[in-house]
């Protein structure tokens, strides 16, 4: 699937031609392990398999595939503000008048930011969409860290695991049972490995 040609009509009625152009080329930096092509794809299916998907109108569905292609169209693993660079450009992207879109997906990108589940419908859709990966079992969240760390590289070992393990130990307690058990080994791995 490419999502760029698969979903360009619906990009084309609510972003310029110039961000249409401009984003699959983002999401295919060299310094992208992760956070590439593969994780949009994903995150637009969780999104389309989502329980919920099927009840959402037109425009709820079009604003999820809208955050899924800004949420991480910046990305610079050197930087704390990628969600808010990616906020910034959907704004600069945007043709349509409709502020309630624009202020939707800004909402749906900001919440990808935070470590707490979401209440609001769209919002929890999208989170969860973000996050599924956390749900694949251990195998694909030592193939993720490998990707993780590869974007992190800058950085020295003792720093990447300092950081690494204090979002992991944010991210116990918000799914379940299973998925804490695999952050305890993912987690017992990094101290290990760096």
């Amino acid at each position: 699937m490419n999502p760029f040609n698969t979903f360009k009509n619906i990009l084309k009625n609510y972003i310029s031609d110039k961000a249409i152009h401009e984003l699959p080329l983002r999401w295919r930096e060299k310094h992208r392990h992760y956070h590439t092509v593969d994780h949009l794809i994903s995150v637009i299916q969780n999104i389309e398999s989502n329980m919920y998907f099927k009840e959402l109108n037109v425009y709820e569905k079009h604003v999820l595939l809208l955050a899924a292609f800004f949420h991480d169209a910046i990305y610079n693993p050197k930087r704390k503000d990628n969600e808010d660079q990616s906020i910034k450009l959907f704004i600069s992207s945007v043709k349509s008048k409709d502020v309630k879109m624009l202020d939707t997906v800004c909402d749906l990108i900001e919440c990808t930011k935070h470590r707490k589940r979401p209440i609001n419908k769209l919002q929890r859709i999208f989170w969860d969409a973000d996050n599924k990966g956390f749900f694949k079992g251990y195998d694909i969240m030592l193939k993720t860290e490998t990707f993780i760390r590869q974007e992190y590289s800058h950085l020295s070992n003792k720093e990447y695991k300092k950081n690494r393990i204090e979002f992991l130990n944010l991210c116990k307690g918000l799914f379940n049972s299973s998925v804490d058990k695999d952050l305890n080994k993912l987690i017992k791995y990094i101290e290990k490995t760096y």
